[in-house]
Formats: structure tokens, sequence, C-alpha cells
């Protein structure tokens, strides 16, 4: 038995219901050491194991990587967001008689040359301080679904949003003729955060490509900029601040809701409008190359959910699963 095989094995039960039989509980159902020896898998002889796990690990392999470099790029931008905005790095370089580092002359006279007092404390002179209800043009829940095996609408929920991205695969359908979603479909740049339970409210992840048009359930707010702010730049704040809006949560026990109004008070800090044009400049492109490197993950993770159940069954050889591979990553 390859330990990987057996590995791969599980998921595919866990996904397909085959363990359900072996669950004992009612509260809580859970898996008890017996239970666990006595399940049945199935064994191909150890070398055709050990050629299903080769294909299977080169696809977890590539996802990986993208998302190793996603978390790469998104750490670049999110250095300097904080450098700019957060730590006012280049203000407090021209204080001092110094040009900022890393930074032509001409981004450098962008910048004030001192700071200001403000409700959140010294801000460089001339940025302004609002709210995101001020700040944002839509601050909304999004609505309860009519759900729909077939057609309609794709609806994002809570499953969607995790490590600061949106799975669209996780996504179910709505019915728009039962109930309408006219000026409540994403655009790009929304911000989507988690509103309702335990160890998911306050997750915060960006629309930054849409497969299709989609909407959120009422489990999920969208905040959208408005003219004050640029997207890229409401994305990175609202990142820094998952920590605190996790926090904000109120009711009781597995009851916990992040009201909209709770939201609408965060105070933003609004750079100059020709700063926050040359931050976009630099963060777009690192933007576009995650959502591209995340719609391959995406697709690559689909495809190997695709084969598992296939190569484990005996009805997907392997030749022609290496083809599908080659092709998918072409």
């Amino acid at each position: 038995l390859d330990n990987y095989y057996l590995f791969y094995w599980f998921q595919l039960a866990a996904k397909a219901g085959l363990l359900e039989p072996y669950f004992t509980g009612t509260t809580i159902k859970h898996l008890t050491g017996k239970a666990i020896a006595a399940l049945e898998v199935p064994l191909p002889p150890i070398w055709v194991q050990r050629a299903m796990v080769d294909v299977l690990k080169q696809l977890d392999d590539r996802i990986t990587l993208l998302r190793e470099t996603n978390a790469t790029l998104e750490a670049i931008a999110q250095a300097l967001f904080k450098s700019w905005f957060v730590d006012f790095d280049p203000v407090r370089a021209k204080m001092e008689g110094r040009t900022p580092e890393g930074m032509d002359e001409a981004t450098a006279a962008l910048f004030p040359d001192g700071f200001e007092t403000s409700e959140l404390g010294e801000v460089p002179r001339g940025w302004r301080v609002e709210t995101l209800g001020t700040a944002c043009s839509y601050l909304n829940r999004g609505l309860s679904p009519k759900y729909t095996e077939t057609g309609g609408i794709l609806v994002l929920n809570q499953k969607c949003i995790r490590d600061f991205s949106v799975n669209y695969s996780k996504g179910r359908r709505h019915d728009p003729q039962q109930r309408k979603v006219e000026g409540r479909e994403l655009v790009v740049g929304d911000v989507l955060v988690n509103s309702t339970g335990v160890g998911t409210l306050g997750r915060v992840a960006q629309v930054l490509l849409l497969p299709e048009a989609a909407i959120v359930d009422s489990h999920v707010t969208i905040l959208r900029t408005g003219s004050s702010l640029s997207w890229p730049y409401l994305g990175q704040f609202m990142a820094r601040k998952q920590p605190e809006i996790e926090a904000m949560g109120e009711g009781s026990t597995g009851q916990t809701e992040l009201s909209r109004t709770k939201l609408a008070n965060i105070p933003i800090l609004v750079p100059s409008e020709a700063v926050l044009r040359i931050f976009d400049d630099v963060t777009i492109p690192l933007k576009e190359r995650v959502a591209v490197n995340e719609t391959r993950a995406q697709t690559l993770a689909a495809l190997r959910d695709t084969l598992l159940p296939r190569l484990i069954s005996g009805q997907l050889r392997l030749p022609e699963a290496e083809a599908l591979i080659e092709e998918a990553t072409a």
C-alpha cells in the first residue's frame, strides 16, 4: 500500500460518501479507530498505485506552485501598501530630506512632506479620513437564493471565500425567475466579507475575475469602491483588516453576525488621487497575474477531482490520464 495512494483514496471516499456507513455518533459524527480498521480499500498492484500517485501529484504540485506564486505576488502588493499607507515611508523620507527608497523623483513629488492630526492619528498632510460607508458606492448583503440545479446564475457563498481568494467551483445556482438579481451582480474589484457564523465570519476576498455573471448569498457582504478609492487599494486595506473584522461579530454562539453598520463605520485613510493612481499602476498587473494563476489552479483542481475516481475505479487508463494532463497544462 502506497501512503499517497491511501491519501487520495480517502479524499475520494469522503467526497463520494463511502465513509458514511462507518460513522458513529448522532450530534457529532466521527470515525473510531475500530471503524477505520474495518474500511475496505481497493488495492491495485503497488506499481499501479504509484503510477496513479505520480499522475495526481503532478497536478497537486502544479497547483501548489501556482498558489505559492500568488502568495508571493500578494505579499509584494501588501508590502507596498504597508510602506506607503501604513508606515508612510515616503513621507518620512521627505521630512528627513531623503529621496524615498526605490522611488523616482516624479513619484516622490506626489507624496506630502509632513503630517497632520486626524481621528486615525498622524496622517500625511492633505490626505483625509472617511468611513467605508461613505467611501464605498455599494455596501450590502447578498440575497437569499432560490436554488436550481441547472441554468440560473452563479451564487457565491461563504465556502467560496478562503485564503483571500474566491473559489467559484464551490458556488451554487440561483433561479433569477423566482427572485430578481438586477443591481446585485458582482463586478471585478468587489470585496466579499463573510458575515455570519463562527470560524467563517470576517473572512475577506476580492473578486479579481468573473468567469461568468455571479451574485452572493445573504451570508456575504459586498463592498464596492466609490469615486474616492481604487479597488486595489480597498482590497489591500480589507485584507489587512481581516483579523479586526473577524472580532467584530455579535450574537450568541453559532449565531454570530457581522452587521452592515459595523463595517460601514470602519475608518479608512483616503490618499490623494495621484498617489492612488501610481499604486494602481504597480498593483493591478500583480492582481491580473494572481487572477490568471488562480484560474489555472482551479482548472487543475477540477481535473484532479475528475481523474481521481476514474483512476481508482479503473475506468481511466494511465496513458489517457497523462494525455489529459498534458492537454490541460500545455
